[in-house]
């Protein structure tokens, strides 16, 4: 399967989850120690946003991840950021193209597949926050668990971004082998 639609596919996998957010669960803590659900889904959102300007080859601008993204329709915010990433995945020569990431300009091929896993990761996150038994994809959580396993410890492995790898079986489903792998206790 091709790179924009194993993305594409997570986005939707992780919006499934957050279309299940109830209001009353907004404040609750989340695997992410600092965030809680609201935090998080602004993150989520901010990080869709983020990949959608990076694939129409704008700048990275990290001041959207502190601003207010939900106002009072976090799944309406996330709908929204997903069509319009959606269109941009729809560009000719979008994985040929140089992407800004917060990490410096990476080929959209390889930053594709980081947004895969951060989409992947949050989805995890938010629906293990809510208590939502989520059906993962275990081909798009194996995709996103070779990806995390390439990239450089020094890149993923700081503060707020993921932690440290933490034990779990290799017989445990692909996402929980994923949040461990990215430092949250599955």
């Amino acid at each position: 399967m091709d790179p924009i639609s194993i993305f594409q596919r997570a986005v939707d996998q992780t919006g499934q989850i957050v279309s299940g957010v109830k209001p009353e669960q907004l404040g609750l803590p989340t695997p992410c120690s600092d965030w809680d659900v609201r935090g998080l889904l602004n993150h989520t959102v901010g990080a869709v946003q983020m990949f959608d300007t990076a694939a129409r080859g704008g700048a990275f601008d990290g001041t959207r991840f502190g601003q207010d993204l939900l106002g009072d329709d976090a799944n309406g915010a996330y709908d929204r950021a997903s069509a319009d990433l959606r269109n941009a995945l729809g560009r000719e020569g979008v994985l040929e193209a140089m992407w800004a990431m917060p990490f410096g300009t990476v080929p959209g091929m390889m930053a594709i597949g980081i947004a895969t896993m951060e989409a992947l990761q949050h989805g995890w996150d938010v629906a293990r926050a809510t208590g939502q038994q989520a059906e993962f994809d275990p081909e798009l959580s194996e995709a996103a668990l070779g990806t995390a396993r390439m990239l450089p410890a020094e890149q993923i492995r700081q503060p707020g971004v993921f932690g440290p790898e933490v034990p779990c079986g290799e017989d445990a489903p692909a996402h929980d082998r994923l949040a461990a792998f990215l430092g949250r206790q599955p």
